[in-house]
């Protein structure tokens, strides 16, 4: 009986499942099942269990998946050791035209999460592509630059870093390629336009030089006086004064600054940089109060950030209309939006909240969608995390100087017992704060737990018995986390929501995927679900989106309306990090939806699950930006030394609304406040030289397409 047809039959065509799968294959044999499956798919209704409804959900499957078993046909035959996972994970990615595509290419497979270069290499190398050949050479350069680019955000390489990666990807078990051969293949990619590079050895993708090009120009145009109506210095400082005595607070001079700078400066780019606490936030509030009584509708003012949360949050605190930035731009799709060049967004004023996580392409589209005569203003913390993905736009132009900006620094007096921002503050500085284990503070907790103490015993144990010693450690940290999850399900309204772990790593005792199945357990604990890639999923739970891709969306109002019913052609882009509640899981379909704080509701399949989303209770910083919550618990633990610094810290304990509790060992604490983060994006518009050694955005870089 075939194994094969059977992971088909109970894996990928929905509506089977493999209990059924089974059953027919046992009644008609392999062979008889395809011909029916192809020619005569009633003849189903036969059997037990399947009726005209299943019958139509298998049918539309086989079809739509018969592609599927072809690409795994073709992969096999050439040496590629996918798994049934990684099989749906190459054509969620690619879709129907998975097969053409890895023909055509099979270094595409590398833009598939789960699939290196190897793996993709040996499938070529299996179809006869030479080792010395350019197009593998050529492969290798874009896979380093690309990959370098999304996950660790730099836009170009040094030769020292870039040389030596594309030696590494290349190599075999015969063979290192030589420095000479990987450089030859240089110069015909800067020919066709594919990289740049510049005397000093830096090389990079031509579209991520271009954007940042245009991106600099675009700041530098904008930040030089023009003829926009000004409004009276005055009337500014009256207003001011006007706004303390109604509302009963007191600007700082730096914020009274901000406001009279964007009032009164005839410039169309300005940015507000601050730190946790500094009140960005009230004086944004009021400089688009100033604007809309002084130089713009109500209506021609609107407010974006990156994520719904965000976007929500904002428009909660300033009064005024947010969207995400897609949202904002109409996104249609397949790298589409319908404001661009030529059809700019009609706005007079545009706020770009959160602009320290916006990438470089992300940042690049909005700021083309601007008419002349629109005014921005960026609004963000530098002290942050860089965004996920290529660049570091906001960072790099505060510190050229390229915009008219104002810093805030002072850090505004907490309520008693409160010490959040404080401390924050002090660890964005490398410094550990003075009483930060002292119990008793209303939003602020370290609890010491370490069972052993690891370097005290290190002469006298066999690393053995230390790793063992160290797995104790980390599960005492773990059960206390589980136990705090356990006290807040009582204690919050939206335990689910609220309550938040943010951890630097996926994998170990303390990684994500550990956590997310215990903290499931505890705060949406309940019978039945549905299980896949070895994620079980349940009505309520929260999840996250780990692609950036366009998905099949409905208005939640819409949803509910029909009594949770999907109905939907509108396809989204939805981001990497977004994180929402499941709705409703329909077995029949083998499809879920999961409603996200834009109020708009997606669509999954089944097979999506560990591939392009995952249980949220447990989440990476990096994943948690742009987001809130009113409970955050941090394990700290001596296991992730590598990734504690103070920058990931800051990040992670400014995300909480109401508490942030620490949970772990003492030195860890002490790492990830006192170790400076110290690797700074390498890109085009951080280069100093660029404002005078640049190439113009009408040389022959061209612009992106997408």
């Amino acid at each position: 009986m075939g194994s094969e047809l059977l992971f088909f039959l109970s894996k990928v065509v929905k509506g089977l499942g493999e209990k059924l799968a089974l059953q027919l294959l046992e009644r008609y044999g392999e062979k008889e099942l395809l011909h029916i499956l192809e020619h005569r798919p009633e003849e189903l209704l036969k059997v037990k269990g399947i009726k005209q409804k299943r019958l139509a959900l298998i049918k539309h499957s086989w079809h739509k998946h018969r592609n599927l078993r072809a690409l795994s046909e073709y992969l096999t035959r050439h040496g590629g050791k996918i798994t049934p996972n990684l099989l749906i994970r190459i054509y969620n990615h690619f879709g129907d035209h998975a097969l053409e595509t890895v023909k055509r290419d099979p270094y595409s497979l590398t833009e598939v999460r789960g699939i290196g270069f190897k793996t993709a290499d040996r499938i070529a190398l299996g179809l006869g592509i030479k080792p010395e050949s350019p197009e593998r050479i050529r492969a290798a350069v874009t896979h380093v630059l690309v990959e370098t680019a999304e996950t660790e955000g730099h836009s170009y390489l040094p030769d020292e870093t870039f040389i030596q990666a594309v030696k590494e990807v290349l190599s075999t078990d015969e063979k290192v390629p030589g420095e000479s051969l990987i450089k030859g293949m240089l110069k015909p990619m800067i020919l066709d336009g594919t990289l740049v590079r510049d005397d000093k050895g830096k090389t990079g993708l031509s579209a991520y030089r271009y954007m940042e090009d245009w991106l600099r120009d675009f700041s530098v145009a904008r930040s030089k006086t023009c003829k926009r109506p000004v409004i009276p210095v005055d009337v500014v400082k009256e207003f001011l004064d006007h706004y303390e005595g109604t509302v009963g607070i007191e600007f700082a001079p730096e914020q009274r600054e901000i406001v009279l700078r964007v009032g009164t400066e005839p410039r169309m780019v300005f940015g507000l940089a601050g730190y946790a606490g500094t009140g960005k936030t009230t004086v944004c509030r009021v400089v688009l109060d100033l604007l809309s009584r002084h130089y713009a509708d109500r209506d021609d003012i609107v407010c974006c950030a990156f994520t719904g949360m965000a976007s929500a949050r904002l428009r909660k605190a300033t009064g005024y209309n947010a969207l995400t930035i897609h949202s904002l731009l109409k996104y249609k799709g397949e790298g589409r939006f319908e404001h661009g060049p030529e059809n700019p967004l009609p706005h007079r004023v545009v706020v770009l909240d959160e602009a320290s996580m916006v990438s470089l392409p992300l940042f690049y589209r909005l700021a083309k969608a601007m008419k002349p005569t629109t005014l921005l203003l960026m609004v963000g913390d530098p002290a942050q995390l860089p965004p996920i993905g290529a660049g570091n736009v906001f960072g790099d132009i505060l510190a050229a100087g390229l915009i008219s900006a104002v810093h805030l620094t002072r850090i505004y007096r907490q309520s008693e017992g409160s010490v959040l921002t404080l401390f924050a503050n002090e660890i964005r500085q490398g410094k550990i704060p003075k009483k930060v284990e002292a119990p008793g503070w209303r939003d602020f907790a370290f609890e010491k737990i370490e069972r052993h103490n690891i370097y005290a015993l290190k002469k006298d144990r066999t690393e053995k018995e230390l790793k063992l010693l160290r797995e104790e450690n980390n599960q005492a940290i773990l059960d206390r986390i589980l136990g705090l999850a356990r006290e807040y399900k009582g204690r919050l309204s939206h335990p689910v929501w609220d309550f938040q772990v943010l951890t630097p790593m996926r994998i170990g005792q303390l990684g994500t995927e550990i956590l997310n199945t215990n903290l499931q357990d505890i705060l949406n604990h309940g019978s039945g679900g549905v299980t896949k890639a070895g994620i079980t999923i349940r009505e309520g739970d929260k999840v996250v989106h780990l692609q950036n891709r366009d998905m099949q969306v409905m208005a939640w109002a819409k949803f509910i309306k029909q009594g949770k019913k999907f109905e939907s052609d509108e396809f989204r882009r939805v981001f990497n990090g977004h994180v929402g509640l499941i709705s409703k899981i329909d077995p029949e379909t083998e499809q879920f939806y999961v409603v996200y704080p834009e109020r708009i509701v997606v669509a999954y399949c089944f097979d999506h699950l560990g591939d392009i989303i995952e249980l949220a209770y447990a989440l990476t910083v990096h994943k948690a930006q742009g987001s809130q919550y009113r409970i955050v618990v941090i394990p700290l633990t001596n296991s992730h030394f590598i990734m504690l610094n103070n920058k990931w810290f800051y990040t992670a304990i400014t995300r909480a609304e109401e508490k942030v509790c620490l949970i772990g060992q003492r030195y860890a604490l002490r790492r990830a406040c006192t170790n400076v983060e110290g690797v700074r994006r390498q890109t085009w518009l951080g280069l100093h030289y660029m404002q005078t050694n640049s190439l113009s955005i009408n040389s022959s870089l061209t612009a992106p397409t997408r």
